[in-house]
Parts: C-alpha cells; structure tokens; sequence
C-alpha cells in the first residue's frame, strides 16, 4: 500500500512539473504562432520575384523578431528565422539577435556556400523539415552562437505543403532553470529530452547534459527501465523522472 501512495504521489507531482514545462514553451511558441500567418503571406509575395539575399532577409524580418525578444514575458537570449537553402541568393539564410544589446550577430557569421549550407544538418531545422512539427533542440553548447548550453524552438514556416524556413528562439538553460526549478519540489526529479538527456534536475546525481543511467544503448524514452517514474510532455520533446526506488 505504501508503495502504492508513493507512486500516486509522485504522479502527480511529476504531472505538475510536466505542466510548467508546456506551459513555459507555449509561452515562447505563441508570438510565433502570432506572426507565422504574416510572415508567410509576406514571403510568398516576396518570392514571387526569386530567392531574397541576406540582407532583404533580415530587413523583412527585423521589427517583428525584436519586438517578439523585447515584449515577451519569457527568458529569451536571441530569436529569429532560417531561409530555407535555395531560397537566398546571396548572404546568410539566417537573420538572428541575440543578447541583452539584440546584436545581429548570426548574419554576420555566416556567409553562403559550405557554412550556410551546414545550417540545415543542425537539429532545430532537421527535425521541423522532416516532421513538419515545431520542435525544442537541445540541451547543447551553441558554439555558433552563445557559447553556451541553450535550448533552441524552431516552428515550420509552410508554403504550398513545402517548409521554406524555420521561426524560432533560443533559450539559455541557465534562464529556463531559474525559471523552472521552483516548480520542481516534492522529489528528486529530472526534466530530459527525447534521447534521455538531462536538461535540468533537482537530482544530485545528475547535471545538465548528462545521459540518464539505464538508458542502455537505446535512443528513446521507450526502453527506460521500470525503475523510474516518467511523465511525458504531449507537446513537445521532453519528459520529467523520478527514481521509483
């Protein structure tokens, strides 16, 4: 009976904490979804005339990506949106500001040819691409862009059943632990990805990209031994667990 009480407990501590985690990233997700029907009707007039260059890219797209990084009430290091690679004629396909100061810095970095074209091997606009679903890449150090361990959601932008790029945002993991981790309490508890990987925990035994124990050589969620409790997010890539023992 006592074990029964616990697992029940901690059910529904673990559904709580999975609810503050899609709470979070509809609350990042929503000026996108507030924007996508603009920005899409914007892009097909604009590619009626051919591919844009960088520079036309980040003209079109600057207001409204600052105004999303300075109105949302969500921790955001840098937003932005990555034009799909046969779509830019010359420039970065990718208009992005980051930090305090909202720097353009990601068009400034990357220039077409090889650079550019490794942009679309990267997770946050693989997985939209071949989903057509929005997603959350991470956690993982953005040599590209912070230097440091970051999340990044990225929303499909559609045309004709065909994606042409990706809006999205980033979010520091350290700003989405502080933000978070009060809502952790009751047990030791750990919030991971789809691959098992932690994002943050109120675990001792886990830190930030470490990989869950038990995991084996498996990939997915699936094969988790029974010695956990896990509580998965309907919405988007991640799960909250907890030691059943």
């Amino acid at each position: 009976m006592e074990a029964i009480l616990r697992r029940d407990r901690d059910d529904r501590v673990l559904i709580e904490a999975i609810k503050a985690v899609d709470e979070f990233f509809a609350g990042v997700f929503d000026p996108f979804q507030v924007w996508a029907p603009s920005l899409n009707a914007e892009l097909v007039a604009r590619l009626t005339s051919g591919p844009l260059s960088g520079p036309q890219l980040v003209a079109m797209v600057a207001d409204r990506t600052l105004e999303i990084l300075n109105e949302t009430d969500r921790p955001l290091y840098g937003a932005g949106f990555c034009l799909g690679a046969d779509l830019i004629s010359d420039g970065s396909p990718l208009a992005w500001w980051q930090g305090d100061d909202r720097t353009l810095i990601a068009s400034s970095i990357f220039g077409s040819g090889h650079t550019a074209i490794s942009l679309y091997g990267l997770e946050w606009y693989r997985v939209p691409e071949a989903t057509g679903r929005r997603h959350i890449a991470g956690p993982f150090v953005d040599y590209l862009c912070s230097n440091q361990l970051n999340l990044t959601v990225s929303m499909p932008i559609v045309i004709d059943g065909r994606m042409v790029g990706i809006a999205g945002a980033d979010v520091l993991v350290s700003e989405f632990e502080r933000a978070l981790l009060p809502r952790f309490t009751g047990t030791r508890m750990t919030l991971v990805n789809d691959h098992g990987r932690v994002v943050i925990s109120t675990d001792p035994d886990y830190e930030t990209g470490d990989r869950l124990a038990e995991m084996g050589a498996a990939d997915t969620l699936d094969g988790l031994s029974p010695h956990w409790f896990v509580r998965r997010s309907a919405e988007h890539p991640f799960a909250v667990v907890a030691p059943a023992v």
